[in-house]
């Protein structure tokens, strides 16, 4: 059985890369069930389905899970949109180099120039932390991504949360006395959500 993937290509069909997925995203998460998330999802496997169709299914299917007894479906549901996020952004399930998100931002003319180069990206990019996006709740990710993210000329989102707080953080520091310093501190104070920002920063820092 024949599989499409996000790049136009087929290939065969992969159950364990999608049990990975799913296993990922129940991890050390107590009151959600592995099996309860894939039997529920009821994906109907056919020749040539899309990965980003069982990657949906899986997602509403968390989604609809979620209620007050069972209050951790929420993170399942906001693992998986994140999984496809990553997918959407870099086509594979990590974080590139800051500095590739600056340089495609700017291509696309969404990210500030002159920015990135008041930094060391390479210093920047080692102290994000990936797995701060395991913090977030289905609406929290669905919020950011809606109305936030930037996105390119079809409408396709161009940074990850942990970019999009880095370059905030960026654009805060550049006017401080060590702003590689400040920069890390902007960075950990919005990554954690100790540092609630307003909608027009969260919009318009760091971009164009």
């Amino acid at each position: 059985m024949k599989v499409i993937k996000r790049n136009g290509r087929t290939e065969e069909l992969d159950v364990s890369k999608i049990k990975k997925c799913t296993s990922d995203a129940v991890k050390d998460l107590e009151g959600v069930n592995l099996s309860e998330l894939e039997l529920d999802a009821k994906i109907q496997f056919r020749d040539g389905i899309s990965t980003e169709e069982i990657q949906k299914t899986l997602i509403k299917t968390a989604v609809d899970k979620i209620d007050i007894d069972c209050p951790n479906w929420t993170f399942v549901a906001a693992r998986l949109f994140l999984f496809d996020l990553y997918k959407k952004v870099n086509g594979m399930n990590r974080y590139n180099h800051l500095r590739e998100y600056f340089q495609k931002g700017e291509k696309e003319g969404r990210i500030l120039l002159g920015l990135k180069e008041k930094y060391d990206l390479d210093d920047l990019n080692a102290y994000i932390k990936p797995e701060r996006d395991m913090q977030f709740t289905y609406l929290g990710i669905k919020t950011l991504y809606d109305r936030y993210l930037i996105k390119d000329s079809k409408g396709m989102p161009i940074e990850l949360p942990q970019q999009m707080f880095m370059a905030i953080a960026m654009f805060l520091a550049q006017n401080e006395f060590n702003p590689q310093e400040w920069a890390k501190k902007f960075y950990d104070l919005i990554s954690k959500f100790e540092l609630m920002l307003a909608t027009p920063t969260l919009s318009n820092a760091r971009t164009t």
